[in-house]
């Protein structure tokens, strides 16, 4: 007893998309650990030899770099996910393989589930970590800063383990016809995607500054909504330009 190939091969790139996604996500949550990381040198003392001032324009030159390689790797992983559209199996390929795909979750599911509580467990442990250092350390500055460094390290390495389970199980779910349709099936809104790809590193790397180099640091928070409202109206006005044209 085979799958049909159709089945195989669409499985494989939708795995392959979802550890792509996933390894995207943990990216910008390594990121920020080293914008944590690298704020630390300043918090610490380490540029103690030198002027605070310059040693600011340092960290802000190396984290704009960062962004900048981030966006780029993002619009990649964007362009590498249409991969998964061209592989869709129809309704008979379904139908066919219906015993071999519901066999093959039932053996997969209980270690997907273990796997995602895992995940969790990371996260926990992390956020303990935290609140440990919130507690022993005197520099209160310092705690909060390592404290959240290994919590974006934690959260990424949970993203990369519990995020292709979760689509795993979604998709076997898919193709059983146990919900409503295969959410690969839907053509994505590239505009939003080719935006948010390289909104986010961005808005990242400005909360970042405002928050630990600029005069407000508090009001820093104001540049998540003002980049959220940019990102859904770039798309939002490309596909209009498209309709018009079209008609």
């Amino acid at each position: 007893m085979q799958a049909d190939d159709r089945i195989t091969a669409y499985m494989k790139e939708r795995n392959e998309a979802a550890k792509t996604f996933a390894s995207t996500i943990a990216v910008q949550l390594f990121a920020l650990s080293i914008y944590y990381a690298l704020y630390a040198l300043i918090a610490g003392g380490v540029f103690y030899s030198m002027s605070e001032k310059t040693g600011k324009i340092v960290i802000a030159v190396i984290a704009s770099v960062i962004a900048v390689c981030l966006a780029v790797v993002n619009v990649l992983a964007v362009i590498k996910s249409r991969k998964v559209y061209i592989t869709r199996p129809d309704n008979t390929a379904l139908r066919d393989s219906e015993e071999i795909v519901t066999l093959a979750y039932d053996t997969a599911r209980p270690v997907l589930i273990y796997k995602i509580t895992y995940s969790l467990v990371i996260v926990a442990a992390a956020a303990l970590v935290y609140i440990i250092f919130q507690i022993l350390m005197e520099d209160q500055a310092l705690a909060v800063i390592y404290g959240r460094i290994i919590v974006s390290l934690g959260t990424a390495a949970a993203v990369i383990i519990a995020l292709p389970c979760i689509d795993r199980i979604a998709c076997y779910r898919a193709l059983l016809g146990q919900t409503h349709d295969l959410y690969y099936d839907r053509r994505p809104d590239r505009p939003l995607m080719y935006t948010l790809a390289v909104t986010i590193p961005l808005c990242i790397l400005a909360w970042y500054l405002l928050r630990y180099f600029g005069p407000r640091g508090d009001i820093a928070w104001i540049v998540f909504p003002a980049v959220a409202i940019f990102a859904l109206a770039v798309p939002f006005l490309v596909n209009i330009c498209r309709l018009t044209d079209a008609q």
